[in-house]
């Protein structure tokens, strides 16, 4: 159950980023780039839900060891959803948003870090 308790925010906001790349067609408004910026806002939480969940299922491990299994994490899941977005009717894939949602993750991840180590 206290696996569950941790890692059901990843599920569930991965299952809400994997819908909404579901979506055909989709266009962001704004200047040149800017769904870079989404990316990154769409990932960062999900980077600290990530290492919240590795940190409580890893008694003991390093803090710097969670943070870097988070954002394997994030990464590993931003190259599968760049890749399925390839097969979604008028959406595109690129290095530039696998990127943008490394930089999001990382910093979800560092947050959540930054706030263990003032607790």
């Amino acid at each position: 159950m206290k696996y569950l308790k941790y890692w059901f925010p990843v599920i569930v906001y991965s299952g809400i980023i994997f819908y909404a790349s579901s979506i055909p067609g989709v266009k962001t408004p704004g200047f040149a780039h800017f769904d870079k910026i989404v990316h990154i806002c769409e990932y960062a939480p999900l980077g600290f839900f990530a290492a919240r969940a590795v940190y409580f299922s890893k008694p003991g491990v390093s803090l710097n060891s969670v943070i870097l299994y988070a954002v394997l994490f994030v990464l590993l899941f931003g190259i599968s959803d760049e890749t399925h977005q390839m097969f979604v009717v008028n959406r595109t894939s690129s290095l530039l948003d696998i990127l943008a949602d490394f930089i999001g993750g990382s910093l979800g991840c560092l947050v959540y870090g930054r706030l263990r180590l003032i607790r």
